[in-house]
């Protein structure tokens, strides 16, 4: 496979856990490698102005996301807690320990769906680095180890480069989806990604 799709996400973000296996069986339709790319959501927040948390933003919004999270996981055939019980958890330490994984030559689809799952089926904290440790440990992986190295500069500075490759990107929320420099905000989009990798107009 070549030419990946790149898939700008946060573990913590339902809507980059509902996508996240579509986005791949798509990939491998087309012969597309998926990109993983965590980045720093609250950055892309403040600098687009284009986001805010789920606790600032309105209450008929924050309502309606708990109609949509249920029915979007049944069309999606992808089990989900829309009120799982460590939510809000902090992104950073999932986003982190991937990117550590990845420096590590570890399979980052495999850890980005395990930490996925812990968050929103498995009623795990991934905020947590003893939980996190331990979701890690049962992949095979040294859990301590990639908890430790998510705080190296090298983690650091990887998630800065991603963080602004997004922005360039103009991605500013998450899940953004980059298909040939075509942008695609969503897990909605997915369909529509379909139709253009296809030979859809473009």
């Amino acid at each position: 496979m070549s030419n990946p799709i790149k898939y700008y996400f946060a573990c913590t973000s339902p809507w980059s856990y509902l996508g996240l296996d579509g986005l791949v069986k798509i990939g491998s339709k087309y012969g597309r490698d998926i990109a993983l790319i965590p980045t720093d959501v609250g950055r892309t927040w403040a600098e687009t102005g284009a986001g805010r948390s789920l606790a600032q933003r309105p209450e008929v919004l924050q309502s309606y996301r708990l109609i949509e999270l249920p029915r979007w996981g049944e069309w999606r055939g992808v089990p989900i807690n829309a009120e799982p019980k460590h939510f809000p958890a902090p992104f950073l330490l999932s986003s982190n320990v991937i990117i550590a994984a990845g420096q590590t030559g570890a399979d980052i689809l495999g850890v980005t769906r395990a930490l996925m799952r812990g968050c929103w089926v498995d009623e795990l904290n991934i905020g947590d680095p003893d939980e996190v440790a331990a979701i890690l440990d049962r992949l095979g992986l040294d859990g301590a180890a990639l908890v430790t190295a998510a705080d190296s500069e090298a983690v650091t500075m990887e998630l800065q480069f991603n963080t602004d490759e997004a922005l360039a990107d103009k991605a500013w929320s998450v899940p953004c989806i980059v298909v040939d420099d075509e942008l695609f905000f969503g897990q909605d989009r997915l369909e529509m990604i379909d139709w253009r990798l296809s030979g859809g107009n473009s």
